[in-house]
C-alpha cells in the first residue's frame, strides 16, 4: 500500500485535530512527548482489554499496553479511543458522558467537547484503516508539536539515519504548514556527508487520502509551496526549495 512513504497531515486549530495517512499507532505512540496511563477502547477489535461493564466498553490498564502497542490495530478497521488517568473513575461516569463516548466511537466526531473531565484525556485517537485515516484530537497543542518532532526523528531512523528529534522552532513551522496540508516525503530524503533533506510540500486540505495518494506527483506539482527540512552540521532548518 506504501502508506509509510510519506507522511500527510491537516492541523485544524479550531479543533485542536490532526487528520494524517502514514502516522500508525505505533508512529503514534513511540513519538509521543508524554506517557499514557489507561485506554479506554471505543471501537476496536483487540480482544485482551478488561470488561467494563458499566460502560458496556473494553479498557487497558497501563500495565498491559506494552501488548496493544504490538497489535496489528491495522486489520481491526476501525481503532478508536481515549486516553484516561484513573480506573476508579469509570464508575463515575453519568449517563450524558456514557452517551459522549458511545457517540464518539461510533460517528467518530464529538458529540460536545473530545475532551472529559472525569477522565482527564489527554488525546482521541479515531482511525479507520490505521495509518491509512487517522484523526487525533490533542488536548494541548504542544502535545502535537512534541509528537511531531520526535515522528520525523524515527522515521529517518527507519532510513538508517540517526538524528536528534526537530528542533521546538522547526517543530511549531512544521504545524504552521499543516494548517494547509503538509506533505512531508521521507522516502525521497537526500543524504550527503553532512546531513540530510527532506522534501516538504504544502498541497492543501485533502479528504480523500486514495485521492492523494493515486495523484500525488500532480499534488506536489501544484503546490502552494515547497521547502526543505534539513538536518546539517547538528542543526535543524527549512529552507524554501528552489
Amino acid at each position: 500500500m506504501g502508506k509509510r512513504k510519506f507522511l500527510y497531515m491537516v492541523y485544524n486549530e479550531n479543533e485542536q485535530s490532526v487528520t494524517s495517512t502514514g502516522i500508525e499507532f505505533a508512529d503514534f505512540v513511540h513519538a509521543l512527548p508524554i506517557g499514557i496511563n489507561h485506554i479506554l477502547l471505543l471501537d476496536s477489535g483487540y480482544a485482551e482489554g478488561e470488561f467494563h461493564a458499566g460502560l458496556r466498553m473494553e479498557y487497558v490498564r497501563k500495565e498491559r499496553l506494552q501488548a496493544l502497542y504490538k497489535e496489528n490495530v491495522y486489520a481491526y478497521g476501525d481503532f478508536c479511543w481515549v486516553d484516561f488517568e484513573e480506573v476508579a473513575v469509570l464508575n463515575k461516569l453519568e449517563p450524558q458522558e456514557k452517551a459522549e463516548l458511545l457517540y464518539l466511537g461510533h460517528f467518530k466526531q464529538p458529540l460536545e467537547s473530545p475532551f472529559f473531565e472525569k477522565l482527564c484525556n489527554q488525546f482521541v485517537y479515531l482511525a479507520h484503516d490505521d495509518g491509512w485515516f487517522n484523526k487525533v484530537f490533542y488536548k494541548n497543542a504542544e502535545l502535537y508539536t512534541g509528537m511531531l518532532r520526535q515522528l520525523v526523528a524515527n522515521r529517518l531512523k527507519t532510513y538508517g539515519l540517526d538524528t536528534p528529534p526537530i528542533t521546538a522552532d522547526v517543530g511549531e513551522q512544521l504545524k504552521l504548514f499543516a494548517k494547509d496540508g503538509l506533505l512531508i516525503e521521507s522516502s525521497r530524503l537526500v543524504k550527503s556527508h553532512t546531513g540530510v533533506e527532506v522534501p516538504l510540500h504544502v498541497i492543501g486540505t485533502i479528504t480523500n487520502h486514495d485521492e492523494l495518494y493515486n495523484n500525488i506527483e500532480r499534488y506536489k506539482s501544484e503546490a502552494r509551496s515547497q521547502h526543505w527540512l534539513v538536518y546539517k552540521n547538528g542543526e535543524w532548518t527549512i529552507r524554501q526549495h528552489h
